[in-house]
């Protein structure tokens, strides 16, 4: 059996803002058949262990004040110590760096996710590396700063998350990973937030993420 760390944010938790209370502050978790790890499981079937560690406001390298015990590249060391022995680990953050009281370029979030990358090489108890996935994340909405979560990210938030595909993938390439773009699948994202992926974009993603899978497990 092949196991597969998914280690994300929100988008890779399975945050579904259509359910959004605003008495609460938060909504509710898409079922794991419909967000992409869990459709990436049905896909590949038993030969295969998703194990999914995701969390909202999961930060790369930066803690956040409001969101505490979601800084990745701690959270990334106990998982692949808590996980061991994996096969791949895929990795996808970045968006909440783009939050304005980082006040980070697009190179420094990067650079963070390089540092991820870095981390999960990273032999444990003696097994062999794992190979890693780098899943650069989708372009939030030209006008997520006037949408539901907006307070919290600056008008350049769209300008720098675009920038995220090419600066990703040349660190994936320097550093032997696999590589997908999310923002070559055009995502519809949803409108609520300009944010958050809806149940379309998790089937789209979760089509390709399976196939990249297989290519570099079974090969």
């Amino acid at each position: 059996m092949k196991n597969i760390l998914c280690f994300g944010d929100s988008n890779t938790w399975g945050y579904d803002v259509t359910t959004f209370d605003p008495a609460l502050g938060s909504g509710q978790r898409m079922t794991f058949d419909v967000r992409w790890p869990g459709r990436v499981q049905n896909i590949l079937g038993s030969d295969y262990r998703i194990i999914e560690d995701a969390l909202n406001a999961r930060t790369v390298m930066n803690q956040d004040p409001y969101f505490p015990h979601r800084l990745g590249i701690a959270s990334l060391e106990v998982a692949l110590d808590a996980h061991a022995p994996l096969d791949l680990v895929i990795i996808k953050l970045g968006v909440n760096e783009l939050k304005h009281m980082f006040n980070l370029t697009a190179g420094m979030i990067a650079f963070g996710v390089e540092k991820l990358v870095m981390a999960a090489k990273n032999r444990y108890y003696n097994y062999p590396e794992p190979q890693i996935l780098v899943i650069a994340p989708h372009p939030v909405s030209p006008n997520i700063y006037n949408n539901l979560f907006g307070f919290s990210f600056g008008p350049l938030a769209y300008e720098k998350s675009c920038e995220f595909g090419a600066l990703y993938k040349d660190l994936a390439t320097r550093h032997g990973c696999g590589f997908i773009d999310c923002a070559d699948l055009n995502f519809s994202l949803n409108t609520l937030d300009g944010l958050h992926y809806s149940h379309e974009d998790h089937a789209k993603l979760a089509d390709v993420v399976a196939e990249k899978v297989r290519e570099m497990l079974e090969h």
